[in-house]
């Protein structure tokens, strides 16, 4: 997986270096939450580490734009992506957008 330059981090993530170590080399960590963006699909989705890693989500090409600690601090991170997204007026249509 790969992961954007600014990764949107929710408030519970304690050490964000251990984190990005274990997305990096397909370590599941203990309830985090990704927020997964998929081109192929044109979508930003919300999964936990340890589905992430699955034979299902491994082969598609994703890119991991957020990370937080449970899942409704994923669901609260994509509303604050979508609002800074809408300051900026970029396209709330396209997921691609909001990651910028």
């Amino acid at each position: 997986m790969q992961l954007i330059e600014n990764l949107f981090v929710g408030e519970s993530v304690g050490n964000l270096g251990t984190v990005v170590y274990s997305l990096k080399r397909d370590i599941p960590v203990f309830r985090l939450y990704c927020l997964v963006y998929f081109a192929d699909r044109n979508r930003m989705e919300i999964l936990s580490s340890k589905e992430l890693f699955t034979k299902k989500y491994r082969s598609r090409k994703g890119i991991i734009a957020g990370v937080a600690m449970g899942r409704h601090e994923a669901i609260d991170l994509l509303c604050y992506m979508l609002e800074e997204a809408a300051k900026a007026g970029r396209d709330l249509t396209d997921p691609s957008a909001w990651m910028q």
